[in-house]
């Protein structure tokens, strides 16, 4: 490997350490003092990834697994953007500068189009796997939104309203999210 091999791929190295300091501002913005990080958020998402399709040999687990440890990856440039900036700029001001983030993050490492075509799959929602990753991204939220509350933090109710919807496709998905609603603190 050649020097300029070796700092591309320092430089991402870089980025993905930074996303364990960068905490989810949708946390932050409820007043949840020590919120998760993106990458810890993505780590979820991973593991249930491989927890709820460990019976299921229909998903391609190397593609949901490479899509849920990439599917936030752009926000080592662009932060983590709560659903309030998100409602303001538009899903497709959101989407153009992430995809800008993972060319810049990833087109000069070797393989780094796969990387980018994982995200751009993910975010396009193409395939069964990505609606998966999608579904899940929900799901973990919510498996969080519960550890929370469950520590005592309270305003979480919006991250409940409509929870299933969306999740017709993974029927699965839907019952374990009703379940956890139930498992709320009262």
């Amino acid at each position: 490997m050649d020097d300029q091999t070796a700092a591309t791929y320092a430089r991402l190295a870089e980025s993905i350490v930074s996303l364990k300091m960068l905490p989810r501002t949708g946390w932050l913005q409820r007043g949840i003092p020590a919120a998760e990080s993106v990458a810890e958020h993505s780590f979820g998402i991973a593991a249930l990834a491989l927890v709820f399709t460990a019976a299921d040999s229909s998903f391609d687990r190397e593609q949901l697994l490479a899509m849920a440890i990439v599917h936030d990856l752009a926000e080592a440039l662009l932060g983590d953007l709560p659903l309030s900036a998100r409602r303001l700029i538009g899903e497709s001001v959101k989407h153009d500068a992430e995809r800008r983030a993972m060319a810049e993050l990833c087109v000069a490492l070797p393989g780094g189009d796969y990387l980018i075509r994982l995200w751009e799959e993910y975010a396009a929602g193409t395939t069964r796997e990505a609606r998966f990753v999608k579904a899940l991204d929900r799901v973990e939220t919510l498996v969080q939104a519960l550890a929370y509350e469950r520590a005592g933090n309270r305003s979480l109710d919006e991250f409940w309203t409509g929870a299933t919807e969306g999740l017709t496709e993974f029927p699965h998905l839907a019952m374990f999210v009703t379940w956890l609603a139930a498992q709320r603190p009262v």
